[in-house]
Formats: C-alpha cells, sequence, structure tokens
C-alpha cells in the first residue's frame, strides 16, 4: 500500500506544540548574563530554568552528558510524536553517521570507547553493531548505511587509515539525506541538506589548500549534491580567490572567506542557522520539526561553550567571540 502522503495541516497540533516550546529557549539577553556572571552555580541555573538538569556541581565531562540527555530526550520525544518520522531522522541521521564513525574505530566493539556513542540518533548502537557483523543483514538500518559501515571497515582494516572510513560513511550518509530530503518534496529541506553538502566541502577545500596530493584528498573528501557541483571543486588547482567566487552566491560567502578554522565555523554555523530560521515565517507544516530541531541543537553548542568554558574558567569574552547565534 503507497505511503499516504501528509498534508501541511496534519501538523498543525504538532507544529503547536513546538512553537510553544520555542518559548523556553534560551535568549540572547541570557546568554550574555551567563557570560558575565561570575557565579557558576548562577550561570547553570539559567540553563536549568531552560529545561536542563542542574549542572553546577558537574565536571566537564558530566556537563557534555547531561547536554548530549537533554538533546537526545528531546529528539526523542520528537519522534515519538511528528507525523512523519522521516523529518526527525533528516536531522538525527548525522549521529548515526557519528556512532557509525566510532564504532567501525573500535573495530566492531560496542563496550571500548562507550563513552563516545550518541544517544540522539535514530538506531541503537545494537543496530549498527548488527550490520558491522554480518555480511548480508542490514537489520534496520538503511541499506546505504548498512553496507558503508562495512567498506568502511574494510577500508580501515586494508589501509590503517581511519580518515578514509570517514570519507565512505560521509558520502553514504549525505547520500541518503540528500535522497529522503528531495523524497518529501520540500525545497526548504532538500534546500537544508544541499547547504550542509556545501559546508562539508568548503571545509575540505579550505583545508587541503597547501597540501600535497590535494587531488586525491579532494577525490575522496568531496560530497555530491551541494548547490555547488562537484565539477566546479574537483579542480586542485582552485586558489582561495577561486573557492571565494565558488561560494560567493550560497550562504557560505562569509565563510568561504575566514581567515582560520575557528572563525570559519562560526560563520558557517551562523549562516546555516540564519537559513534554518527562515523557518520561523512558516506557521505549521514539516519545516517546523526541523527548525525546532536545529534550534535545541544549537542551544546544545552554546550551552556546551560557556558551561564547559566557565568551569575550565576562560573568560566571558574570549566565550562571547566563540559563540554562534542564536534562534531566540
Amino acid at each position: 500500500m503507497a505511503k499516504k502522503k501528509l498534508k501541511d495541516t496534519d501538523y498543525l497540533s504538532f507544529s503547536a506544540m513546538l512553537r510553544a516550546k520555542e518559548a523556553r529557549l534560551i535568549t540572547r539577553e541570557q546568554y550574555e548574563r551567563m557570560l558575565t556572571e561570575p557565579n557558576f552555580a548562577e550561570v547553570c541555573r539559567v540553563a536549568a530554568d531552560a529545561g536542563y538538569e542542574d549542572m553546577s556541581e558537574m565536571d566537564v565531562a558530566g556537563i557534555n552528558d547531561a547536554l548530549e540527555r537533554h538533546l537526545s530526550a528531546e529528539l526523542a520525544e520528537m519522534r515519538e510524536m511528528v507525523p512523519d518520522k522521516a523529518l526527525v531522522r533528516l536531522f538525527s541521521l548525522q549521529y548515526d553517521c557519528h556512532n557509525a564513525k566510532v564504532l567501525v574505530k573500535s573495530g566492531g566493539d560496542a563496550d571500548k570507547n562507550a563513552a563516545l556513542f550518541s544517544g540522539a540518533g535514530c538506531y541503537s548502537v545494537e543496530d549498527l553493531k548488527l550490520a558491522y557483523d554480518e555480511e548480508d543483514n542490514d537489520g534496520v538500518l538503511p541499506p546505504e548505511l548498512a553496507q558503508a559501515i562495512r567498506e568502511a571497515a574494510q577500508a580501515l582494516a586494508r589501509t590503517g587509515n581511519p580518515q578514509q572510513a570517514d570519507y565512505l560513511l560521509d558520502k553514504a550518509y549525505f547520500a541518503l539525506l540528500l535522497r529522503e530530503a528531495v523524497g518529501t518534496g520540500r525545497p526548504f529541506l532538500a534546500g537544508y541538506v544541499r547547504n550542509r553538502i556545501d559546508k562539508v566541502n568548503l571545509r575540505s577545500l579550505l583545508r587541503t589548500l597547501n597540501m600535497g596530493r590535494r587531488e586525491e584528498l579532494l577525490s575522496r573528501a568531496l560530497i555530491e549534491g551541494g548547490n555547488v557541483g562537484l565539477d566546479q571543486l574537483s579542480d586542485p588547482g582552485l586558489g582561495r580567490e577561486d573557492i571565494e567566487r565558488l561560494f560567493a552566491p550560497t550562504i557560505f560567502d562569509t565563510a568561504a572567506q575566514a581567515e582560520d578554522v575557528t572563525a570559519f565555523e562560526k560563520a558557517a554555523d551562523n549562516a546555516e542557522q540564519a537559513f534554518i530560521s527562515g523557518g520561523s515565517l512558516i506557521p505549521f507544516g514539516p519545516e517546523v520539526t526541523l527548525e525546532y530541531a536545529a534550534a535545541v541543537e544549537n542551544e546544545a553548542v552554546s550551552l556546551r561553550i560557556i558551561l564547559t568554558g566557565k568551569r575550565m574558567g576562560i573568560s566571558g569574552d574570549t566565550l562571547r567571540e566563540r559563540l554562534r547565534e542564536c534562534y531566540v
């Protein structure tokens, strides 16, 4: 039986719930208060008022775990209630890809680096391990992801180079992500994925600018499906000005001009957030799902910068420079 195509009105109640939850997201003014507050317990109180557990007595590792739990719980709740589960999968698959990389680099031993696994993915570590262990058993995983896990494990065993395993998993992840986004028929969702591919490709281009064997590196790292085509990006002779010109029409025009990695990551993340925040003009529909998921993730990233930084004694001014734009 063909899957029923959902209408925007099928998301009325779910969108209303997410819009209501947006009221608890931490604001720019609250972040500024956290940056200037000398008392760490008071800094943590702002996060607690927004629904996070009390992190005032936690060390850096504990803070990271608490933020991970909060994000995982938010995404799990959304998966339970969203009319189309594929929408949350569009956002959560990045964590499955991360977990697959951890598993492959751990030689298939799920206990070896257990602390590195994320709970925010769509699939359990056991699901990933089944595909790793059994050649012809994808289990509940999409075939592309299951096959990529096996190919990545083989590549790592053959070359000893974990980066090659990462490249294989990234290519499979983005191919699956783009297929699902295009399949929704929603330009906003497809645009989100194409932007993410552009970001990865731009990062790879900038990182390899002054490296030898650049053509070989780019052939492995570049992802198909972005707004800037691979035929334009694959030339190993591309210089900095060429890269800036190619990405000038995209949302990453400022990021392409960044002078260092930190500035690039901040500019690129802010550009993504600005694009996704455009969904706030849409009162209800599937776009609201992605918008809220991205806002919660961005909040967790911002809190990680502030709370772990404060715990390590980094000044508020330094942390402010690292902070991304917030949703509200």
